[in-house]
């Protein structure tokens, strides 16, 4: 039912498509990452991070079903820290540092003496003990020596991003998410999570396991039914477990700020793996989301579009959306039109003026949207004239691209289209 481990014992191991998914979305991440912290800081000369990839595999990979040589997630990564630093440096009159320790971590011994080899023979032998650190392990065993480089590197901050791209679903517990968090406030994770496996093949007593491995209740999400009352009353019960696991490891592991995507599978395209975006920070969790607008036809997600999309009611194949929330035209038409009525409610229903950045950070969670997307929203609910949007001085806001996170957002005195107060 897992994804089976990579063989490295007799030279190259074999890559399946998706997972070539799962690295350009990490490089993509990482890129505007750098690009977003570095962002306001134009005097800074330096930037620290720990880029920790728990189960790294051996560096090169042969593409499934043709000859093709791809790159492992380990050098995908290093590719992004270099193009980040071009682009971050090309308008700085003095280049800002990065200053990226990376953590490489396998159970699999030929998988990290692979990875070493591959890493000599393009020219990072000497970077091997210094900024770049091997370690044999499981990912578990080794997080205290990973916190603990962490914390050398970035005492104060705890920075770090960790690429989880585990063999199934067991070997992130939740209580090892809470403690990475606790321990490095400013870390953030990609995990990922083979649920379409556990899904179709789960019963209660499988069930209970995996509850007890990942030390989270998913049957107090499940409405205390069993595994088997469920396949027999819902009609998409695969997707009602999935969110039922999916809440149940978001309830505990101790974050903030998440997004609970799939990415799309061959055939049918129905979704078989999480990739799990796990941060403290509401710009975290959008810069992602832009990612996943980005790669339109790799993701899914089989909730709603409007600001409530993991309600019950909206779980499951939504029929407007043809099997799936896919990241297209339809998609972004959907959510843009309930963005606007929804945060058009909510706004009506706010006591007083609350900044754009405490709207977003209140709701992203339980939207697909960007943050762009919702002030797209808000630049349509003040030309209907339902909304005003002021910057701290007073300066009102008409245009989507001006609104910052600091505008003060509330509803017209005199209301119009979207907010009647007969509604």
């Amino acid at each position: 039912m897992a994804k089976r481990h990579y063989d490295w014992s007799s030279g190259l191991a074999e890559i399946e498509e998706h997972s070539l998914t799962k690295h350009q979305v990490l490089v993509d991440y990482l890129v505007r990452y750098f690009q977003q912290r570095t962002l306001n800081a134009p005097g800074r000369e330096r930037f620290r991070i720990t880029l920790v990839d728990g189960f790294c595999g051996g560096g090169l990979y042969v593409l499934q079903g043709s000859d093709q040589l791809v790159l492992g997630s380990p050098l995908r990564m290093m590719e992004a820290v270099d193009t980040a630093f071009t682009l971050v440096n090309a308008n700085r009159t003095k280049q800002i540092e990065l200053d990226v320790q990376f953590v490489f971590v396998d159970k699999d011994k030929h998988a990290l003496e692979h990875l070493r080899k591959v890493l000599g023979d393009r020219g990072y032998q000497h970077a091997i003990g210094v900024s770049i650190h091997l370690l044999h392990a499981e990912f578990g065993v080794a997080a205290d020596e990973i916190l603990q480089r962490i914390r050398r590197h970035t005492p104060r901050s705890g920075t770090a991003l960790f690429f989880l791209d585990q063999y199934g679903y067991t070997e992130v517990p939740a209580p090892l998410i809470r403690r990475i968090f606790q321990t490095s406030p400013n870390a953030e994770i990609v995990l990922t999570f083979h649920v379409s496996s556990f899904a179709t093949y789960t019963n209660d007593e499988f069930a209970q396991r995996i509850s007890a491995t990942l030390q989270i209740d998913i049957f107090k999400r499940l409405g205390s039914r069993s595994i088997e009352q469920i396949k027999a009353d819902e009609t998409d019960w695969r997707r009602f477990i999935q969110a039922a696991l999916y809440e149940a490891l978001v309830e505990q592991c101790g974050a903030a700020f998440f997004t609970p995507f799939f990415i799309r599978g061959s055939g049918a395209g129905h979704g078989e793996y999480w990739l799990v975006h796990l941060s403290q920070h509401h710009r975290a969790q959008d810069v992602m989301k832009q990612v996943h607008w980005q790669h339109s036809n790799h993701f899914v997600h089989y909730g709603g579009a409007g600001l409530n999309m993991l309600a019950p009611h909206t779980m499951g194949f939504m029929q407007e959306f043809d099997g799936g929330f896919k990241f297209d035209d339809v998609a972004r038409n959907r959510s843009d039109k309930e963005l606007v009525e929804q945060l058009a409610v909510r706004i009506f229903d706010q006591p007083h003026a609350v900044n754009f950045s405490t709207v977003f950070a209140q709701t992203c969670n339980g939207s697909p949207a960007t943050a762009g997307m919702y002030k797209d929203a808000l630049a349509t609910l003040v030309a209907s004239g339902d909304v005003m949007v002021r910057s701290f001085d007073g300066k009102p806001r008409y245009r989507a691209r001006y609104i910052c996170d600091s505008d003060q957002i509330e509803r017209a005195r005199q209301l119009k289209l979207f907010l009647s107060p007969a509604r």
